[in-house]
């Protein structure tokens, strides 16, 4: 299995805990299969689609990827329709809107980086925040810890 399948594997597991995070408080998140790139699932009851970002090289570096174009198309932030981004730092999930992301990053005017990630094959364009900078833009912040509990607690 290539890097990029193993990190695909745990992105699904990922979005598979916060549907059952979003079941235990009531609402009707419904799956979105395939190569579908708007968002990952959708809130049914709420109308609202949720995009999962995991990054957990934010963990150590400080920094969250916020990707803007791929192939030279835009992608990422820029190619989005999700309602919501939820990022995954491996210890947290952060809940912003892309509109709140858009306003920090013209607000602050980060660099733009050019890079090929690991596992990709063409470089791409993105910004690199400071996690503590989303954080604060952000709408909701809950520990990895707190979603795994609800989810287990509520299926027990």
């Amino acid at each position: 299995m290539t890097e990029f399948d193993t990190s695909l594997d745990i992105g699904k597991q990922r979005e598979d805990q916060l549907i059952a995070f979003f079941q235990s408080l009531g609402h009707k998140p419904i799956a979105i299969p395939g190569k579908f790139t708007g968002f990952d699932f959708f809130l049914a009851n709420t109308k609202e689609g949720y995009e999962v970002k995991q990054d957990w090289k934010a963990h150590y570096s400080g920094n969250l990827v916020v990707e803007i174009e791929m192939y030279g198309k835009p992608s990422g932030l820029m190619g989005t329709t999700a309602d919501w981004w939820i990022f995954d730092t491996k210890s947290e999930f952060i809940f912003i809107s892309p509109r709140k992301l858009k306003d920090l990053i013209v607000s602050l005017n980060p660099p733009l980086r050019i890079f090929t990630g690991k596992g990709d094959t063409q470089p791409k364009k993105a910004y690199l925040i400071p996690v503590e900078t989303i954080k604060k833009y952000s709408s909701r912040t809950l520990l990895r810890d707190q979603i795994l509990q609800t989810t287990t607690h509520k299926h027990t």
